[in-house]
């Protein structure tokens, strides 16, 4: 049972007024009216209310007690978390030559009569490249065919030297159209102007044909999915511009040429109903950039802000003007001193001053209130003075580099909201967010602090227990959830950590943590790998073997079959397919989902009653008549288990389970 914080004085407004009518008798016995109408009644809770009020300052005293100790532990309230968004860039037309939106530019949502402007900025530069398509090839995927790639000659930039066939003869899934581009088109949005054979694609349906484009990114990923905005041919029925929104690509060599990949493939659709049954035909094409996407979040950035000039003396203190201030990036959020000779020195934040020595350049930054505090000095027994840190020189002047304040919970904005660009940049047209911002978290509660108090007192500055590891690797900027495997009875089995291994399984941050997540999403980088090593080896104990690895991601796609009441209105139908769709992708989930929304439990297998429970709980669902799973270890089911009736997906203890393409049918 939790310690009750004891009141100082447990009186209230009425104990206090009652209590002064009972001693009316004692000290004014002809004051005989003691009715809320009486004049003197009326005193008597004037001044109760203002000795509640006292009361209730009191009170408050054992929280002050409260925070000092935290301030003693080194427990202080964490900053405001900054949603972060996508935005993309539209020109106003396509550009012969690059043009670049810097880093820290402003978009903001309209400004209207009860909520101000919400300003996002850019986190890095975004190059808008003109593409130069250098080859053109079809692939045939059939295994009888000794020519698979048929190479089509370019005449000219954009024109095709005559009439070609996109695909074979006979088009059938994995057959493909492969673009080479000279440079580097990531997170563009790109246009191809096409202008296509009349009805060339005889048999498809042009609402719906089976093409998938992609984009080469490498790595485990290979091929990565392209999000199609646009496609005005009908699947190359008709000429016209198809607009994709590529991924971050990644250069390779195919057939000699050494590019920028852009293909179009036939998906397994192909095999069915609505598919090609000759292949369509190109007499010219053309690719412009239209665009590009980079990342922003919820910050206003402040540039080279002058703090004051230094007296020379340990502990001096400066105010920042704006708060709350989100985390430095080290690279590019730091202090410098310009000394009265004009030399400028760079210092660098720490947590606390326990390490630093006399001639360290460190400061301390409260992001809530933006005290910068330099290092103190303190007396020794001995007589000697020791410095914790270095102090500016008298008369140096200290400015801020840059940094940035804003976040909380008021950044997470809807899609399509981000669409006011704050300066003019040339060439470009409209700017808007085509996902929702996330993320956004606001400054920690003191009760929350409370609650993170004991964790700082068990020395998580040590890795020793399988918690210490899991805590210790999730302050890693960039991990989302940790997972520590330890020895367990032996012998074990043999892909289980042995005596004297841990392994640590990491889940990397992303800003898609809705839907159908991306595995280029979910791979674990070598830069956050090396992060987290870095951050455990300081932290855990000698002789013991550490490696981190990405989760086993097992891809369940749900195949149901719901039915509504009769004779629903088609809009119902299409509603509760959505719905059921949506609920399978957020609990099928490793960020949001699992029993209790908070992501999918590591090692947690999912049993098909639980998918049955799930979809019955979809409004206007009657009953859910047949629920079929499969199962696969790589996305987009490149080798999917075929849906069956299988009652349980086992899952190892450092796999996760995600949401595969889900198919709901609903009668």
């Amino acid at each position: 049972m939790p310690l009750q914080t004891p009141s100082l004085d447990d009186r209230h407004f009425q104990d206090i007024v009652d209590q002064a009518k009972r001693l009316i008798p004692h000290y004014c016995r002809e004051w005989t009216d003691h009715n809320v109408s009486d004049p003197g009644v009326t005193l008597i809770e004037l001044f109760a209310w203002m000795t509640d009020m006292l009361l209730y300052r009191v009170n408050l005293v054992p929280d002050k007690n409260y925070i000092k100790f935290l301030e003693l532990i080194g427990v202080q309230l964490e900053e405001p978390r900054a949603a972060t968004a996508p935005i993309t860039f539209y020109l106003s037309a396509a550009q012969p030559v690059e043009v670049t939106i810097p880093a820290d530019t402003e978009v903001a949502t309209v400004r209207t009569e009860t909520s101000p402007a919400i300003i996002f900025t850019t986190e890095e530069d975004l190059t808008i490249r003109p593409p130069t398509v250098i080859d053109a090839f079809t692939r045939n995927a059939s295994r009888d065919n000794n020519t698979p790639w048929t190479r089509h000659n370019l005449g000219q930039t954009g024109l095709l030297s005559r009439r070609i066939a996109i695909f074979p003869s006979q088009p059938g899934p994995g057959d493909a159209f492969y673009l080479a581009l000279e440079k580097d088109h990531s997170r563009h949005v790109l246009a191809l102007v096409l202008n296509c054979e009349l009805a060339g694609g005889a048999g498809v349906d042009p609402n719906n044909p089976p093409i998938q484009w992609e984009v080469w990114q490498g790595g485990s990923t290979r091929w990565a999915p392209c999000e199609l905005d646009h496609d005005g041919t009908g699947g190359f029925n008709v000429s016209g511009e198809i607009i994709l929104h590529t991924p971050a690509m990644a250069q390779r060599e195919f057939e000699g040429i050494n590019a920028y990949w852009l293909r179009c493939r036939l998906t397994d659709a192909q095999a069915g109903r609505g598919a090609y049954r000759v292949s369509p035909a190109l007499q010219q094409l053309r690719v412009e950039a239209r665009g590009g996407t980079v990342g922003t979040r919820h910050a206003i950035s402040i540039q080279k802000e002058v703090l004051g000039t230094s007296d020379g003396t340990p502990g001096q203190t400066f105010e920042l003007l704006h708060t709350p201030i989100l985390a430095l990036d080290p690279a590019r959020d730091y202090l410098v001193e310009e000394t009265p000779v004009g030399e400028l020195q760079r210092w660098q934040e720490v947590a606390d001053f326990a390490d630093s020595k006399p001639e360290d350049r460190h400061f301390t930054l409260d992001k809530l209130d933006g005290t910068l505090t330099l290092g103190p000095s303190l007396l020794q027994p001995d007589g000697q003075i020791y410095r914790f840190g270095a102090a500016p020189d008298k008369g140096s002047v200290l400015r801020f580099s840059r940094y940035q304040y804003g976040g909380g919970v008021i950044g997470n904005v809807a899609q399509g909201t981000l669409s006011v660009l704050k300066s003019s940049i040339p060439y470009v047209a409209r700017v808007t967010n085509r996902a929702a911002a996330v993320a956004g978290r606001d400054a920690q509660s003191l009760e929350d602090a409370k609650l993170r108090a004991p964790q700082k007192l068990r020395t998580r500055t040590r890795a020793v227990t399988a918690d210490d590891y899991e805590y210790l690797t999730c302050r890693v900027p960039g991990v989302a959830r940790a997972r520590c495997l330890a020895p367990g009875a032996q012998p074990g089995d043999r892909n289980d950590p042995q005596p004297g291994q841990v392994f640590v399984v990491v889940l990397p941050q992303t800003d898609a943590q809705q839907g159908r997540i991306p595995l280029e999403r979910l791979t674990l980088s070598a830069e956050l790998r090396s992060a987290v090593i870095a951050h455990l080896n300081a932290r855990r104990l000698l002789g013991t073997a550490l490696e981190v690895r990405q989760p086993q991601y097992i891809w369940v796609s749900v195949q149901a079959v719901l039915h509504v009441p009769e004779r629903s209105d088609p809009d119902l139908i299409t509603d509760v397919q959505q719905r059921a769709e949506e609920a399978l992708y957020r609990y099928l989930n490793p960020y949001v989902g699992g029993p209790h929304g908070d992501g999918w439990p590591f090692g947690r297998s999912l049993n098909r009653s639980e998918i049955y429970g799930l979809l019955q709980s979809v409004e206007y669902v009657e009953y859910v008549e047949d629920v079929q799973m499969s199962v696969s270890e790589s996305a987009g089911g490149a080798n999917p288990g075929p849906a069956t009736g299988t009652r349980t997906v086992q899952v190892s203890r450092h796999g996760l389970i995600c949401s595969d393409q889900h198919q709901v049918k609903v009668i």
